[in-house]
């Protein structure tokens, strides 16, 4: 619960207001304490890579695009021959997730990345080719009162969820599905915000409470 401050005017502090703007008359009557700003749990999503699909297609095709057409393409960009592709499909490494959060005014922003890769199966179900890639996420989270210079921690990332599709799949009838949503991952984890502070007689107030950024916050990412 926020408590009323009964400090000198210095930073536009009114006495019985409700901030935490004013420094105390006597600091060094007081104890250095870390105030904490805001604290949340914040869910990010990682995909990769469009949330859509080509089909369903059937073997004559639609204007002139066929599965087999689409097949040959993705061969041929992987360096493939003679119908050998089956499938690709991702694997992402739940182990080594990077993230890193930034304090503007009033919200954090969070960002971060799964590692993972895409492996390519061929005609008898063998990966012939993984190709290292970097699922990446982000969330912009709501914090009343923080502003850029604020410390952070923030827990260790748990996946409370995840979705895997295969690039080729066949409905119902039977007909080809090229899926580009081949996997998504929600990543939750719990920030808390603070910054130095003076307590004295049961009150605080900020120690840094009049200083401010010059120019664009650098927005970090790991």
């Amino acid at each position: 619960m926020t408590k009323k401050y009964h400090h000198y005017n210095k930073c536009g502090c009114q006495k019985g207001q409700y901030c935490h703007k004013c420094k105390p008359q006597y600091p060094d009557q007081g104890a250095i304490v870390q105030r904490v700003v805001c604290s949340k749990e914040v869910q990010k999503s990682a995909e990769l890579l469009l949330p859509a699909a080509l089909g369903p297609l059937s073997e004559t095709g639609v204007n002139g695009i066929t599965p087999g057409s689409l097949i040959g393409g993705i061969e041929q960009l992987l360096g493939l021959t003679g119908g050998a592709l089956v499938n690709i499909r991702v694997s992402p490494d739940f182990t080594a997730i990077q993230q890193e959060a930034t304090v503007i005014k009033d919200k954090v922003i969070n960002m971060g990345y799964i590692p993972a890769t895409l492996d390519v199966v061929v005609t008898g179900g063998t990966v012939t080719l993984s190709i290292p890639v970097r699922i990446f996420f982000q969330e912009h989270t709501d914090c009343p009162g923080a502003r850029p210079g604020d410390q952070i921690i923030e827990t260790d990332p748990v996946v409370e969820a995840d979705f895997y599709q295969d690039l080729l799949t066949t409905d119902a009838s039977g007909s080809t599905v090229v899926n580009l949503l081949l996997f998504k991952a929600i990543v939750c984890s719990h920030l808390t915000i603070y910054r130095p502070a003076i307590e004295k007689n049961g009150e605080l107030c900020d120690i840094d409470s009049c200083s401010s950024p010059d120019g664009p916050v650098t927005i970090k990412s790991p």
